[in-house]
């Protein structure tokens, strides 16, 4: 009764789709991520202040790993953020338990996973008289182990439209997380490594107590297969978008120094990236459902052109105001840091490019991720070409120059996002129409 309970709450909401609606749930989505953001912003302004440009670069660079880590889960997860509010819209509730089940039983067999190759990296380590890097590996396996069931619960969150309910649990972390900044003016380096540690635990656990679908894990081999299957190409798009993004730090991690000062720019652009990605995690699930009830392209194309929109919207007004006062409010506050504060009022208008990326939600519910990897290619050979000759003949500050190429290959791998997406939809309903045609053709006339 409580599962049917919670299908027929997600389909109640994802069938509403309404302006009014949807608008509300960005707002809950983006307030929650605003202030979640400067919760965490206050905690990191504390850690920066109690720790070297050196060492958080240092920490900067090992965090890299858990950029690449997401390979494992096999696109699983990304598969059931499709299956699951696509299967609601066909009506099949069964499978859509079922699903959550598999995934569930998923995201604790590679946490047991993690934890062995972390403590085979660790007694690697040791041996080898690297006794100084069993911390830091020891925190980044603790990191990796709990974002399984943290990607698990996140994306139930998501397509069971409890956006308020998420918002309050990651706030409620931000808010923990900035109490554990106490470690790190007592113990420094080693203080990052047990916050991160405890926070990561924290933060599952708070996902697991008011889950929006109660199930239990169940394993079935054939399902987590087919949501491998949906989910790999998704969750391969996803992969590049990791790279991608992590590009500026890739071209600074021989230098821990500057990749130090760059921490500022990473900041501002995780917290001007929120406005976008909340429009995305409000308008994907409706996609998927809207195509799960239409199978029309060209409706869902729409759905992002809204989003894109008020996305740049918001973006370019965040931009103007971080241009003008991230120099005053580094000067204060991180005086050590303000080397880096010119590339973060850069990274400051990474809304507004990253607005038009909410078109790239098409290609996973049509199935197009082919034409996302023509895109990929694209924006890395800007970034560059961007980051070759700005350092060799515009600006010799590489920090700068790092986030320049990032911002103008995030807009135009986002443009050219936009307008191949609309060219697939047109194509996708031509051939539907051609298809239903011939399908009423052949279908034999009734009586004869």
């Amino acid at each position: 009764m409580l599962f049917k309970r919670s299908i027929g709450f997600l389909y109640l909401n994802l069938v509403r789709f309404k302006t009014g609606s949807t608008l509300r749930s960005v707002v809950s989505v983006f307030t929650g991520d605003i202030l979640r953001t400067l919760i965490s912003f206050v905690a990191s302004i504390l850690v920066a202040r109690w720790t070297l440009p050196y060492n958080m670069g240092v920490w900067n660079a090992a965090l890299l790993v858990t950029v690449y880590t997401p390979v494992l889960q096999c696109g699983v997860f990304n598969g059931l953020n499709r299956q699951l509010p696509y299967l609601i819209g066909t009506g099949d509730e069964a499978k859509a338990i079922k699903m959550a089940e598999t995934a569930y039983a998923w995201s604790l067999f590679l946490t047991v996973v993690s934890a062995v190759v972390t403590s085979a990296i660790v007694c690697f380590l040791w041996l080898n008289g690297h006794g100084s890097q069993c911390y830091t590996a020891i925190a980044i396996g603790i990191n990796v182990a709990c974002s399984w069931t943290t990607f698990y619960f996140t994306f139930t969150y998501r397509t069971h439209a409890k956006f308020g309910r998420l918002a309050r649990n990651t706030i409620l972390t931000a808010v923990v997380g900035v109490a554990l900044t106490g470690l790190v003016w007592y113990f420094h380096y080693n203080g990052i490594l047990v916050r991160t540690s405890l926070l990561s635990i924290f933060g599952v656990a708070v996902l697991y107590f008011r889950r929006p679908i109660p199930v239990r894990p169940q394993w079935n081999g054939s399902l987590i297969v087919h949501l491998a299957r949906v989910g790999i190409p998704i969750w391969f798009v996803g992969q590049l978008g990791g790279i991608f993004a992590s590009l500026d730090r890739l071209v600074l991690v021989r230098s821990p120094q500057l990749l130090g000062y760059y921490t500022i720019a990473i900041q501002v652009a995780a917290f001007a990236s929120m406005i976008p990605i909340a429009f995305s995690i409000v308008l994907y699930p409706q996609m998927a459902h809207r195509y799960g009830q239409t199978h029309n392209a060209m409706a869902i194309w729409h759905i992002a052109r809204k989003g894109a929109i008020a996305a740049c919207s918001i973006g370019a007004v965040a931009g103007c105001c971080g241009w003008l006062l991230i120099p005053h409010i580094v000067k204060v506050l991180l005086p050590k840091y303000l080397s880096g504060a010119p590339s973060a009022q850069w990274a400051s208008f990474m809304g507004l490019a990253a607005g038009i990326y909410i078109f790239d939600n098409v290609y996973n519910v049509i199935g197009r991720q082919d034409l996302y990897i023509m895109n990929w290619v694209v924006g890395a050979i800007a970034f560059w070409g961007s980051w070759f000759s700005l350092t060799h003949g515009f600006t010799r500050i590489h920090i700068v120059a790092a986030a320049q190429s990032m911002l103008l290959a995030t807009l135009i791998m986002a443009i050219l996002s936009g307008i191949v997406s609309r060219r697939a939809c047109l194509m996708h309903d031509s051939q539907a129409k051609v298809k239903n045609c011939r399908i009423r053709n052949i279908a034999p006339v009734e009586g004869a």
